[in-house]
């Protein structure tokens, strides 16, 4: 990842982090690593364990950051999730994955932040295709 990438990212996930302790999420932990990858925000609302993945851009010219969530993007965050509730003991926790979009300026202040609660879900379309 280049270093414009990733500055932007973390900004977001910063922008993001705030937005969503606003909107009454408890972060748990953030780049939470696993054997599949990495989920950038695991918090928790209510009942749930949430997964949040964090989309940011600098331009709307490729449209809004959440369609960078891909089929292939979301089968890694449900693997990831998994991963995550086995580690802590919690497989059978009620949880979801919400995506968090957030467009910044130049200055890297936001300028609109989304939030798509159950974004992803483990619907028969993974189970089908033998993906999970």
């Amino acid at each position: 990842m280049g270093r414009e990438k990733d500055v932007v990212g973390k900004a977001g996930e910063i922008k993001a982090a705030g937005f969503l302790k606003r909107n009454g999420y408890k972060i748990v932990a953030v780049n939470v690593r696993t054997p599949f990858g990495e989920l950038d925000i695991v918090a928790r609302k209510e009942d749930f364990i949430v997964f949040i993945e964090v989309k940011t851009r600098t331009s709307s010219s490729l449209g809004p950051p959440y369609l960078a969530v891909t089929g292939k993007k979301a089968y890694h965050i449900i693997r990831n999730a998994l991963c995550y509730l086995k580690r802590i003991g919690s497989v059978d926790s009620f949880w979801r994955i919400d995506v968090v979009s957030v467009m910044l300026n130049s200055s890297y202040e936001a300028e609109k932040i989304e939030l798509i609660e159950n974004a992803i879900t483990a619907d028969d379309n993974y189970f089908r295709k033998g993906m999970l």
